[in-house]
């Protein structure tokens, strides 16, 4: 089971003291670079308003807390396409319950088969290391080097 600590779950959806924020601002409360704000803008997942005096984008505290969600999202191994689902069918968990369960099961797939390469991945090297450490001099020369290179990975 999925569990956030508390800490997690309240910097996610604790932000209502919060009022209106530039880049900057809105970066150093979620812990992110001003681009990586810019960068989720662009891709739409926050939805700031612009200041008319200047141009400027304002953000809110539903954007602090968008911003918030994707990054632990992001932390989570969900991709931007999966994470924009996520934030278009509502503000706060408006995802329908069968729906996220669906994606988070898809992705505990896709992390399983990552999790099986990778051991498959670091047995091979492993064995590999022990090859070369029954060489004579210890160290691996181009031949066993290409002979990893040439196995096959499943």
């Amino acid at each position: 089971m999925l569990a956030f600590s508390p800490l997690i779950y309240r910097d996610l959806f604790h932000a209502s003291d919060v009022g209106t924020m530039k880049v900057n601002e809105i970066a150093n409360l979620a812990k992110v670079s001003p681009d990586t704000v810019r960068f989720y803008n662009r891709e739409g997942l926050l939805r700031p308003r612009k200041d008319p005096r200047n141009g400027y984008y304002v953000y809110s505290s539903d954007d602090l807390r968008r911003l918030r969600f994707v990054r632990v999202a992001n932390k989570l191994g969900f991709n931007l396409r999966e994470v924009k689902v996520m934030l278009s069918h509502g503000t706060e968990g408006g995802l329908a319950g069968s729906d996220l369960r669906e994606l988070f099961t898809d992705r505990l797939c896709r992390l399983e088969q990552e999790l099986t390469e990778l051991k498959r991945l670091r047995d091979d090297m492993k064995a590999t290391v022990q090859v070369w450490r029954q060489m004579p001099d210890g160290a691996p020369n181009g031949q066993s080097v290409q002979e990893f290179s040439r196995a096959p990975t499943s």
